[in-house]
């Protein structure tokens, strides 16, 4: 993927100077992009109810064997739309995006045996699973002519599935599902290029931190330890990094 972008580039940038004339960047435009998302996703857990009665140190292990650090790479795909205003070398804009975001991630470790009761062991695993992004940004750019350099920055929604389980040898056995838009502060940058005076391409980066959600796991049928009951809090964050080269058709 990441020798497609740098080809995909290569290819945008490289122009005959006779096909282009001054650029003129204001007006409407709609385009489409393609390119690479890294995700990161934290998870920790804050355990209640009847595990308060479970040693601390029990209780210290399982929340740090089940505290996860994922990473996922893939690509992702979608379209923009957006209106630019120019005066002098300024341009001032507005752009709406939607991006298509590959991929899942399940991690799993276990059995692990407890350090706490050598006999008990857990399984623990972690997911997620984004699924596509909505944003909203507002652009400052300076134009040299054809070539337009860029920073950005708004706020943007990304639906995304995550969750947690954990099942013991003893029969103990709880999952915690989410299935949600989350939001935040989304900032990037770019530079972009007219081929004439209705086409250009770009190549972009985008960071979005979409904030932490929590979640609380549900005993699965047939699982043990089930009065009282002991209550395992979620809390999950998503953050991404989108590299993307894309075409615009201005109006």
């Amino acid at each position: 993927m990441k020798k497609l972008l740098l080809a995909a580039t290569a290819g945008c940038m490289i122009a005959t100077p006779a096909l282009a004339e001054d650029g003129d960047w204001s007006g409407a435009y709609i385009g489409v992009n393609v390119g690479y998302t890294a995700a990161k996703s934290d998870s920790t857990t804050a355990l209640s109810g009847a595990w308060t009665s479970e040693s601390a140190a029990l209780q210290s292990e399982v929340t740090s064997r089940w505290a996860a650090s994922q990473s996922l790479d893939d690509v992702n795909f979608g379209g923009q739309i957006g209106y630019n205003y120019q005066t002098g070398g300024a341009v001032l804009g507005v752009e709406a995006e939607i991006s298509a975001l590959s991929g899942d991630k399940v991690t799993t470790r276990g059995p692990i045996a407890s350090t706490v009761f050598p006999t008990l062991s857990y399984t623990y695993t972690n997911r997620v699973d984004p699924k596509y992004m909505f944003a909203l940004k507002a652009k400052a750019g300076a134009a040299m002519g054809n070539t337009l350099f860029y920073v950005e920055g708004g706020w943007a929604f990304t639906k995304a599935d995550l969750g947690a389980d954990i099942l013991s040898n003893g029969g103990y056995s709880k999952s915690g599902r989410l299935s949600k838009t989350m939001d935040g502060f989304i900032v990037g940058g770019g530079i972009e290029h007219k081929f004439g005076s209705n086409i250009s391409a770009r190549l972009s980066y985008d960071y979005t931190d979409q904030r932490a959600e929590s979640y609380v796991n549900a005993y699965n049928a047939g699982s043990t330890f089930v009065t009282p009951a002991y209550t395992e809090t979620m809390t999950q964050d998503l953050r991404l990094h989108l590299v993307r080269v894309g075409i615009n058709f201005h109006f």
